[in-house]
């Protein structure tokens, strides 16, 4: 099985290190890449489509990420960021998206996907959570069956060292989902779960708990330390059919492979 993974794209008006208004004709040229690599099998948009402004920029860029990402020759399952809930509720977002953003399951080629919805409630504009409502739903779907499973969200759970990143120097905990613990433990009882993936902090994690690996997509927009320039980071995954995970990060501005990495159940260059 192979997917592509985008996140932190922040379409709308630039706001310090995040060009957001050069990412409609990055984000065509993206659709177009994805369109042309063979045998891919969905995509997962990991949160955060908008640079907030206000209610009517906020709609009109969601509205225009939307028609960006209808050009998709694949499958693409959205999910909530805390930017994309600022000014717009969730149920505004599936009706833009045409389809759920919030907590699902899907079914691809005997795999399980696990979309959990961090954004319950938002942290002080910024951070996640994840109610006793949800863990209850992750942990029945998490052992409901024995599929390989992935889980996808905004949010990271682990616990990445996290003072060097420049968006979070004031305020680390925001970061992450406040009861983090509490999600891995869940996490950490489920059958066959082969990865969690989020975006959120717009840089490169890799981290491990319970030999799960916990992967951290690069914001797509991201510019640091410039304000301009941004790269068009991606990331896209091969799972063999004994589940060894291969993680690739690319860019297209400049259009290149930024690296590789590996893990199975026995062996990890996380």
């Amino acid at each position: 099985m192979s997917f592509t993974l985008v996140g932190d794209v922040h379409m709308g008006p630039s706001n310090s290190t995040r060009p957001g208004e050069e990412t409609p004709g990055l984000m065509k040229r993206f659709v177009e890449e994805i369109n042309g690599t063979p045998d891919m099998d969905f995509l997962v948009e990991l949160g955060d489509r908008v640079n907030n402004l206000n209610y009517e920029k906020d709609r009109e860029n969601a509205l225009k990420f939307a028609r960006i990402m209808n050009s998709l020759s694949v499958p693409y399952y959205p999910i909530l960021g805390n930017h994309d809930i600022h000014y717009l509720t969730k149920e505004e977002n599936r009706e833009i998206y045409g389809q759920p953003v919030e907590n699902r399951v899907a079914f691809v080629k005997g795999y399980k996907l696990i979309f959990l919805d961090t954004e319950e409630p938002v942290i002080e504009g910024v951070g996640g959570s994840v109610s006793n409502e949800q863990l209850k739903w992750l942990e029945r779907e998490l052992n409901s069956d024995d599929l390989s499973k992935i889980i996808f969200a905004h949010h990271p759970a682990d616990d990445q060292e996290i003072r060097d990143n420049p968006h979070f120097v004031q305020f680390p905990q925001l970061a992450f989902v406040e009861n983090r613990e509490k999600v891995r433990e869940t996490v950490g009882r489920g059958k066959n779960v082969l990865a969690y993936i989020n975006g959120h902090v717009h840089w490169l994690g890799l981290y491990e708990c319970n030999r799960i690996p916990y992967i951290s997509v690069p914001s797509f927009t991201e510019a640091w330390p410039e304000k301009s320039g941004a790269p068009g980071m991606f990331a896209q995954v091969f799972i063999s059919e004994n589940g060894r995970l291969e993680l690739t990060i690319r860019s297209l501005n400049p259009r290149r492979i930024l690296g590789k990495f590996f893990w199975n159940s026995t062996c990890s260059s996380l």
